[in-house]
């Protein structure tokens, strides 16, 4: 294998992602080359016995004038993409387009009231569809279970925390049985709104440590620290739950005093070890610029360093503002880019591996010019996730997930807000009828 600079790629090489293992697929369009420099990878690995041309030459530097060079601290976006993330937003000329937070009413898709004009085959629609009840019942009960702990642990702190155990090891099960189908169901906002955040968080975290090779039960303990971490923010005022960048110390200083609220709820509920970490350095950061103790490195507890990243993530996906939401891809490409020194780099890499360059609800455009949502990552190629795309010949209801590295002749031209869609497509990739969390208003949440 080869080291080389994304600027020496072209289409018919073999790579792999840097230093993330089993990522390797074979280069087949230019934008798949592009969104290696949105995320802010600058070199990969070539395999040049599974390459089909060999490398582009390495350019040659360009002069620079005397006293005029500059760092290159940060990847530079693409032309034409939007700062801070590098997704370009695509103008879609069509009059029933979301604008702001309000859905304008556009004309109705044909083929929604009448019988399809195809329609998959029954047994795989069965299939789907009983996977997709079985873990949606599953992020109920653990949605009611975590409101219960919420109104109890106060009063009744072991008995709270036998409940999140119980409700933690059955979704553990869950989702190692349905992998794909739980990452699906949280992007499309699954549960009640006051839990949101910590299921996402929970079953993120046991999903990613399972990926990184960790044993049983230090998975359920993430997932039971996970999803009591922000158990503190009971004690705060409903006001100051969302002042994490406040430029206001003091309410920036009553923010984080979450963390040894939830400490406190956490001793008294007898939480072992690894929960307890999770729960007491959730905010910590591996540079040592995190909170409340300014832990670095090895010092911060395994688990704790699992779910610092995966917290992250949730929280730059639903903030409070959901106007300041970012995709998961924008998401990606942020942590990636812009603060990975402050993650375990095993965990960040196996996080990426898991969730893809397009994680799940992500919007694409694709190469046919039609719309699509990301719902599971591919393993074997990280480029082409398996996708629900907009087809009005097929009702919502009856579409299959369709695995893109199946079909070479798609590929993924963008990732695109949500708001970017048309109305028809935007109503079609909301699957389940539910309003996407991307612009959905919070009045109240755990973040």
């Amino acid at each position: 294998m080869e080291r080389i600079a994304v600027e020496r790629l072209r289409v018919g090489l073999w790579v792999s992602m840097e230093n993330v293992p089993g990522t390797g697929f074979l280069l087949r369009s230019e934008a798949q080359i592009a969104t290696f420099a949105q995320v802010g990878v600058s070199h990969v690995w070539h395999e040049p016995e599974r390459s089909e041309v060999a490398p582009l030459p390495e350019p040659e530097p360009a002069p620079d004038p005397v006293g005029t060079s500059m760092p290159d601290d940060d990847p530079p976006a693409l032309p034409g993409a939007a700062s801070g993330g590098g997704i370009e937003i695509v103008a879609v000329p069509e009059p029933d387009r979301i604008e702001g937070e309000g859905l304008a009413h556009g004309p109705r898709v044909s083929g929604f009231d009448d019988e399809p004009a195809t329609a998959p085959p029954t047994d795989a629609l069965d299939a789907q569809r009983q996977s997709l009840d079985r873990c949606e019942r599953r992020f109920s009960a653990v949605s009611k279970a975590f409101r219960n702990v919420l109104q109890n642990v106060r009063a009744q702190p072991e008995e709270a925390r036998a409940i999140a155990e119980t409700e933690v090891g059955g979704m553990v099960r869950a989702v190692q049985q349905e992998q794909d189908v739980a990452i699906r169901l949280l992007s499309e906002k699954s549960g009640q709104e006051t839990a949101l955040h910590a299921i996402n968080v929970s079953v993120l975290s046991v999903l990613l440590g399972r990926a990184m090779g960790l044993d049983g039960e230090l998975v359920e303990a993430i997932g039971l620290g996970a999803l009591l971490h922000d158990v503190g923010k009971i004690e705060l005022p409903d006001v100051m739950r969302g002042k994490a960048d406040s430029p206001n110390p003091t309410e920036r200083r009553m923010f984080q005093s979450h963390v040894e609220h939830s400490r406190t709820l956490a001793e008294r509920m007898g939480l072992g070890e690894a929960a307890a970490a999770i729960v007491a350095q959730h905010h910590e950061a591996s540079d040592g610029s995190g909170y409340p103790q300014a832990l670095k490195g090895e010092a911060i507890h395994p688990a704790a360093r699992v779910v610092a990243l995966v917290n992250h993530y949730d929280n730059l996906c639903n903030p409070p503002n959901p106007i300041h939401a970012l995709t998961p891809h924008d998401a990606i490409a942020a942590v990636y880019r812009k603060t990975k020194e402050k993650f375990d780099p095993a965990a960040l890499n196996a996080f990426v591996r898991m969730m893809g360059i397009y994680p799940p609800g992500s919007v694409l455009h694709l190469s046919d010019g039609r719309f699509a949502l990301s719902v599971a990552v591919d393993p074997a190629n990280a480029m082409k996730p398996k996708v629900l795309i907009h087809d009005p010949a097929v009702r919502p209801e009856d579409a299959l997930i369709v695995p893109l590295a199946e079909h070479p002749e798609l590929s993924i031209q963008r990732a695109i807000k949500p708001m970017a869609l048309p109305r028809a497509a935007f109503d079609y990739l909301q699957p389940r009828k539910r309003t996407s969390f991307f612009i959905e208003s919070k009045a109240r949440r755990f973040g």
